[in-house]
Order: C-alpha cells, then sequence, then structure tokens
C-alpha cells in the first residue's frame, strides 16, 4: 500500500473571552437581583447540566453566594433529562465528575427522576423536575449554542435547559417524541408561566470552549438571548473546512466532546440522520471517552470505528439516551474493524492513487484548532487564509496494534 505524507495544520480560531466570568456574573447578578423579591428561608434550586462549561463550578458558586446573602437557602438539581443511565445516582455522579459535590459547594444536591406535569404546549406534555418545581425560585443556568436535533429559531439555551434537562426523562422522551424540533420558545414561555423562574444565566463559547461573553437574564429576556446568540455561536463553531475529502478520521468521540459523541454542526454530515440522498464523505472514529462512561450515542454517525471502541460501549447507557432523542440510527454500530490500518487500508484500496488520497485526521469535534491533512491538500490549505501548515511533511506508520502515528521523517 502506497500511503499518503501528512502535514500538520493550524486553523485560525475565535479566541475572544471573557478573563474574568465569575466576577462579571457577580455584578451582573447583583444588578439584576435588586428587582427580586427573595425572603430569608427562601429554598432557591440551580439548574447544572451534563454537558462542560468551562467555569460553570465558579458561574455557580457566585450565584449560590449571591443567594445566601439574600437570606435565601439555596440547592442544586441536576438537570439533564435521560443523561446520567436516567438514574438520580446516575445523575448525581455525573455532577461530581464535573466538580459538583455536596461538599465543594456547600449546598445539598436533590436529585431525583420524580417530576410534575404541568400542562400540555401544542399537544406535548411538558414536565418539571419536583425539587425544583415545589422551590420558591429556580435559577437555569445553560450554554447558548446550536443543537444537532432542534433546529427552530431556539436551539441548545436556558429555553432547552427549562424543556429537557429540568423535564428528566420523562419530559425529554416527551419533547423528543413529538417530532416537533421548532417549539422550545414556546415551550419556554409555558413553563416560565408555570414554575418560579427566578433568573437564568446564558454562556456563550468561543471556539475554544472559553468563556467568550455571559448575561444573568430575567425570564422574559431568555428568548431574545437563546436566539442571538445561538446565531452567534453558529459563525463562531470549528468546522472541517476542506468539504472534498476521501476519508475523515476522528480520534475519540464522547458525551463531553458534544451531546451527539461528535458535533454534526462541525463535521456537516447532518444528512446522516435526516437522509437527503447525498453522498457522504466516509467518516470513521477510532474511540470512545472515559468520560462517556460507555455512552456510544452518535456512534451511528460513523462508517467505521474499531473493536477496541465497541467493547467500551455500554449498550444499555447508550440505548436510554438514543431512544430518548428518537433518532434511532444514532445508536447504530457502522462496520467495525480491529484496527485503524484496517480502516485506512478499506478507503486507500478504493482509490486510483492512494498516495493522493485527501484525508483530514481530526483529534475531536471539540479540538480544530490544529489538525492533520494529507499532502494532496496542500494547495486548498494555502487558498485559505485561515490556514496554514506546520513543521515537516510526516510519513504514515502504524504501532504494533496498527493505531496510526505520524511520524517526522
Amino acid at each position: 500500500m502506497e500511503y499518503p505524507r501528512w502535514i500538520k495544520v493550524s486553523q485560525e480560531l475565535d479566541r475572544k473571552r471573557d478573563e474574568d466570568p465569575v466576577q462579571t456574573v457577580r455584578e451582573q447578578v447583583r444588578a439584576v437581583g435588586e428587582a427580586l423579591e427573595i425572603n430569608d428561608g427562601d429554598r432557591i434550586a440551580i439548574t447544572v447540566g451534563s454537558r462542560y462549561i468551562s467555569n460553570l463550578v465558579g458561574i455557580t458558586m457566585a450565584l449560590i453566594d449571591y443567594i445566601k446573602s439574600r437570606g435565601g437557602v439555596p440547592f442544586l438539581v441536576p438537570s439533564m433529562g435521560s443523561h446520567g443511565g436516567a438514574t438520580a445516582d446516575g445523575q448525581k455522579k455525573l455532577l461530581e465528575e464535573y466538580g459538583f459535590t455536596e461538599e465543594t459547594m456547600g449546598v445539598p444536591i436533590l436529585s431525583s427522576m420524580e417530576v410534575v406535569l404541568l400542562g400540555e404546549v401544542e399537544g406535548v406534555p411538558i414536565y418539571l423536575d419536583k425539587n425544583a418545581y415545589r422551590a420558591d425560585g429556580i435559577i437555569v443556568i445553560n450554554r447558548i449554542k446550536p443543537h444537532q436535533v432542534f433546529k427552530g429559531e431556539i436551539q441548545s439555551g436556558l429555553d432547552k435547559m427549562m424543556a429537557l434537562g429540568l423535564g428528566k426523562k420523562k419530559g425529554a422522551d416527551a419533547i423528543h417524541n413529538s417530532g416537533r424540533t421548532d417549539n422550545l420558545d414556546r415551550i419556554g414561555d409555558f413553563i416560565i408561566s408555570k414554575a418560579p423562574i427566578l433568573f437564568g444565566v446564558g454562556i456563550l463559547e468561543n471556539a475554544f470552549d472559553e468563556t467568550r461573553e455571559i448575561a444573568v437574564l430575567t425570564p422574559k429576556d431568555f428568548k431574545e438571548y437563546d436566539k442571538k446568540w445561538a446565531k452567534v455561536s453558529r459563525s463562531l463553531l470549528p468546522r472541517i473546512p476542506i468539504r472534498d475529502l476521501d476519508l475523515v478520521l476522528v480520534d475519540e468521540m464522547g458525551k463531553d466532546i458534544s451531546g451527539s459523541g461528535m458535533d454534526t454542526n462541525v463535521i456537516g454530515f447532518t444528512r446522516r440522520t435526516d437522509p437527503s440522498g447525498n453522498v457522504a464523505v466516509p467518516l470513521a472514529v477510532f474511540d470512545l471517552t472515559e468520560k462517556s462512561d460507555g455512552n456510544a450515542i452518535g456512534i451511528g454517525l460513523a462508517d467505521f470505528t474499531t473493536r477496541g471502541l465497541v467493547e467500551k460501549i455500554d449498550f444499555k447507557k447508550t440505548n436510554i439516551n438514543v431512544i430518548a432523542t428518537g433518532i434511532y440510527s444514532a445508536g447504530r454500530v457502522p462496520i467495525t474493524l480491529e484496527s485503524e490500518r484496517d480502516i485506512i487500508d478499506v478507503i486507500l484500496r478504493k482509490l486510483q492513487t492512494p498516495q493522493k488520497s485527501r484525508i483530514i485526521r481530526l483529534k475531536n469535534t471539540l479540538h480544530l484548532e490544529e489538525f492533520f491533512a494529507t499532502e494532496a491538500l496542500i494547495p486548498d490549505i494555502q487558498d485559505n487564509e485561515s490556514l496554514s501548515c506546520l513543521g515537516n511533511m510526516v510519513e504514515t506508520a502504524f504501532d504494533d496494534k496498527g493505531n496510526l502515528i505520524l511520524l517526522e521523517q
């Protein structure tokens, strides 16, 4: 087999950030909080989701300190739909992995899958975590960004956290099963009318998952920011910058990387879950992150994977998450080969000139500031002002297990 040579590529991405987001929250919450009635002894629920969000522990602690300063009694509520195996203990364990424990935060964590039915929106039953509903107030925190499933003006943000995060498994299932992907604004308005939502904290991240902007918002402002920042976030998303390819290799996927294991907004292959008849660039994924704890939702986005990844899959956890989304193809196991070399060989054998193959290799869909590209892509790289080549050409090589290693000459 004549293998291609590779070059490391740097991609210029947005890096604007808030240098002290915790202090920003402290200042903003005091301003917003002046108009809020918080009485001594009021129990205030603070939502914490199942996604890694930069500075979230510090941001949450700032809110805890503020509520205590007003005489309130804060507690945390895992707000993650069916994640964590759809169990109270599983969701609490996820929070621990992100640094949220009762000891570190100094407040109770009330984890339960019990919900109350608030009513219906356009025929869809809407549920809310029972502990949050019974509180005197609820503070909603979430990152605002595009979503792989919800495609209305509002996607992932404060409204989604209320609708699906606080809805727990029952609420997430109801919304996903409805087939609607454009009504989070109306569901959010309904929840605000029925539940004691005090305020929210919207977070916008840059291309490096750093806090770019942050806003403490009254409920009436949730929709505005969910819409506005979803558009901004989409413009900042790192993407595979070259589309005419023979193969995309992804070193790792996982729930700590994207809700769908690999962010379809990055790889651009949403047609895999919403078929359009287009011919897809073959995609291979090699490994599952440890923090995924066996949840391999999104594995169905790939065409090829390794035996090692498949052996890490916890099918019970994966199936719960996949079934909740209603996108069943996301759980299908792709063609499984023994090694990374076997996968690459399959594609190269189909090409007339394997050494001129057009391949990109990513660490994952979160980190695209650097990646590897084969030699045939150098003209495309030179034509793109945001891309530059780093170092020398490297040869294709494999270790004794068939894992791809790229060695400098």
